[in-house]
Order: structure tokens, then sequence, then C-alpha cells
């Protein structure tokens, strides 16, 4: 036995490498890997074989495929760049009828100073608005969105969104929110609405003309002790007067409010202001006085649905009677409504800019902005003067959205607004994130059941 082991000792040894000690003997390759080693380094060192050549046939027809797409492109561009020829030369006709000049030939100098004797001056354009997306992004999107279980391209698109706007909120009432309400326009499934409940404490009336199912409203989702926060009022904007608020204020013990409005598309966006400017300035002769509106929040959209809106009806007499005589003309010629149904139908440009496929010219581009310029300036006259004060900013991120332009009107309009950072108000995050989470027993399940979406990658049709 003992000469076995020798054996099978002495074997093993003269498989070692040279120097190798007993215990940590590697045995040399076998024949069959070996076999297969070469085998590789052959095929490795083998001539590539060449791929089969196109022949002239299917050569000439790529060809004749790459100067169609080519040609398609240029008749693409060719349709925009008649299309801003042919825009222009409408408004400009339309500008210099309501003007009373017809002496200019129409050149691009001579249209811009038309737009802005016919609206007045902007305030500032679009390209110079000051970025405003709210203080620590990072660590206040983080806060937020552990409160809420949403798909994660939904919370990408509209947690900045909602962040945003809840600090400028916050700073209008400068961080105390007791005994005070959001009157939130157009709020839809209420997910800002219950995050400005549950985490600022704040009492929020949500003003909607016509409410998602049950199950897809958000307050729906909060603990018992916190659904008294949220009140659903479905309505349209303008059956929902200072009585209807004052009512409801003495009701929930509430004398200041801020206005929001997450953009209300088109002609919403001013009604949402006229609002504003009557909740500001009446007072019922008898009844409950109501609370003092101290600002507006109004993420504006869809300008281009001021032409045509989801009725697939016009809406620019509405708003040029609403802005009558903001300037030294007489801001309701049939002229004049021509011009700013021009103007809103090309402010679409700049949203079919970022579509796939698109051909728009980046002179569509600036007109587009420069329009919507025009019009923004009447809305932030009329907010000033029932305010005080009236700014436009861009509160989110491009990639969140492009229709990124924001209304604030105040009597002063805070400096914590801008603010890169704001302790007090990530403080307040905080403690309500945790409060919440205690209360719910975890995040609100805010899901869109029984609903898919390719595009925000979820699918809720089981749930």
């Amino acid at each position: 036995m003992g000469g076995i082991c020798a054996a099978l000792e002495q074997s093993a040894q003269s498989r070692c490498w040279p120097g190798c000690p007993w215990s940590s003997w590697t045995p040399w390759p076998s024949s069959g890997s070996q076999a297969v080693e070469k085998a590789a380094s052959l095929e490795a060192e083998a001539p590539c074989k060449p791929k089969q050549e196109t022949s002239k046939r299917q050569q000439k027809k790529q060809v004749l495929r790459d100067a169609r797409q080519e040609r398609k492109g240029q008749k693409k561009l060719q349709k925009q760049v008649e299309a801003l020829e042919a825009a222009l030369a409408a408004l400009d006709g339309c500008l210099k009828e309501h003007l009373g000049d017809v002496g200019h030939d129409r050149a691009d100098r001579a249209t811009r100073d038309a737009l802005l004797e016919a609206f007045g001056a902007t305030r500032c354009h679009y390209q110079e608005l000051p970025h405003v997306h709210g203080p620590c992004p990072a660590e206040g999107l983080s806060l937020l969105g552990s409160c809420l279980l949403r798909p994660q391209r939904y919370n990408a698109k509209f947690l900045p969104q909602e962040y945003s706007l809840l600090h400028k909120v916050w700073s209008l009432f400068h961080g105390d929110t007791k005994r005070c309400g959001v009157l939130d326009i157009g709020a839809g499934n209420a997910n800002c609405a219950v995050l400005a409940a549950a985490l600022l404490g704040l009492t929020v009336i949500c003003v909607e003309r016509e409410s998602p199912r049950k199950e897809l409203r958000a307050e729906e989702q909060l603990p018992t002790a916190l659904k008294g926060k949220v009140i659903r009022i479905e309505a349209d904007i303008a059956d929902f007067d200072t009585s209807a608020l004052a009512s409801l204020a003495c009701r929930h013990n509430l004398d200041r409010f801020v206005l929001l409005a997450k953009h209300p598309c088109g002609i919403g966006v001013d009604r949402s202001i006229e609002m504003a400017v009557q909740l500001r300035a009446s007072r019922p002769a008898s009844g409950p006085q109501p609370p003092n509106l101290l600002g507006v929040v109004i993420a504006t959209c869809c300008t281009n649905k001021l032409s045509l809106d989801d009725f697939r009806e016009s809406r620019v007499e509405e708003f040029c009677a609403m802005y009558a005589n903001p300037t030294r003309t007489d801001f309701k010629t049939l002229a004049l409504v021509r011009a700013v149904e021009v103007m809103s139908r090309c402010s679409a440009w700049r949203s079919a800019s970022a579509s796939l496929g698109n051909a728009i010219t980046s002179q569509q581009v600036s007109w587009a902005e420069l329009f919507e310029d025009h019009l923004q300036s009447l809305r932030l006259k009329r907010l000033s003067t029932a305010f005080g004060t009236s700014v436009e900013v861009r509160f989110a991120p491009r990639e969140c959205t492009l229709q990124d332009r924001c209304l604030l009107a105040a009597e002063s309009v805070p400096e914590a607004i801008y603010a890169s950072s704001d302790p007090a108000f990530l403080q307040q995050l905080e403690r309500g994130v945790r409060e919440l989470s205690e209360a719910a027993g975890g995040p609100l399940d805010c899901r869109p059941k029984g609903l898919k979406s390719a595009k925000y990658d979820f699918d809720y049709t089981d749930d």
C-alpha cells in the first residue's frame, strides 16, 4: 500500500510546476484542452471571410433611396420656410391694418416694431428668463419622491415640476402655512394638491371641470386624518366665484390663499387670471368675507390652443376681450384678433421642434418664442394691475417639459423664490414626509391604476 502511495506521489510531483510545493500542485493541461486551444488559435489566425459584396443593382437601389430621402427632407424644410413667410406676411398685414399703417414694406424689423406698438414692450425674452427650479433640487426631489409610489419615468417628468411649484407656493406664504389654503385650478389627479396638503400643512381646494375616476384621485390614498385637507369641487372656473371661496374658507377656518394652476391649456391660463383678478377685487355685500388672495403661481401651457382648443373652437376673441385697451390702441379690432390668431397658431412651432423627424427651422422657433413673449406680456400687465408685482420665470428643467413658462404675482414677489438654498423649506418637507409615512404606513400609492403607457413604461391594467 505504501508503495502505491509513493508511486502516486511521485506521479503527482512529476506533474507539478518546477519548484512548486506539493500542497499547491497544478496539473498540466490535458491533451484535449491543448487541442481546443490550438483550434481556437488557428481560427483566430485564419483570414476573415469577406462579406458578400452588394450587387450593382442593389447599390443603385440604395442610391435612389438615399436621393428620395434627401428630396423628402428638402421638401419638408421648404414647406416650413414657406409657412414662416406666409405667417409673417399675414401677421404684418393684420398689424398694419390694426395700427392704420400701410406705408411700410414688410421686413422682420418692421414686423417686430409693429408687435411692440400693438402689444407693448415685453418684460423679458424667453431665452433670458431666469431658471427657477427650486432650492437644492437633488435633496428636495429625493425627499419628495420618497413619499409617492409612481412609475419611474412618470416621476422623472412630473416630480421636478411639482417640487418647483410647491416651493413657490411656500415662498408666497413666507413659510407660514397656518390657516392658509391653495386654490388649485385644473387639479386633475391632485398629486400636487396632496403633496401641498400632506407635506406643507395646507388645505387645498381643487377646482376641476371633470374629475378623473375615483381610483386615479391621489387624495383617496391619504390617511383618514388628512383626507379633509384636500377638497374637490367639480365646476368650471367661471362658476367658482368669490362667494363659493368665502364659504369654503369660513368652513375650514382659512384666511389666506394662493392660486395655483399647473398647465391650464390655452384660454385656461387667462380664465385663471380672470378668476384671480375677481377674487382680489370683489367683496360680497353680505355673508362671509373671502380670504386674502396673496398671489398666484401659474405654469402656462399650449398658447397654440387659443386658436384651436380641445373642442376645436377658437378662443382668440375671448382672449382679446380680456385684455382690451392694455395700451394706447384699441385691443378689440378684428385685425388684431386675426393677428393673435396667427401668433397663437405659430407658437406651436417651438413645441413641434422637439418632435421626431420635424423640419422646424431655428427662425420659426425664434418667432414662436417672440409671439408668446408678447402674449405673456399682456398677462403680466393684468396681474401687476391686480397684485402690484408680476414676473415670469422658467420653472422646470427642459427635459421635464417644454412648457416651462411660469407667471408669479403678489404685492411683492419674495426673493426666496429665486434662492438656491432654503433650509426651512427642506426641513418642512423632511418633517412632512416622516409624519406622512408614519400615518400612512409608507409611501402613498399614486400609480395610475387601470392604465398603461408605453411612453412612461407602465402597465397597471390588471390592478
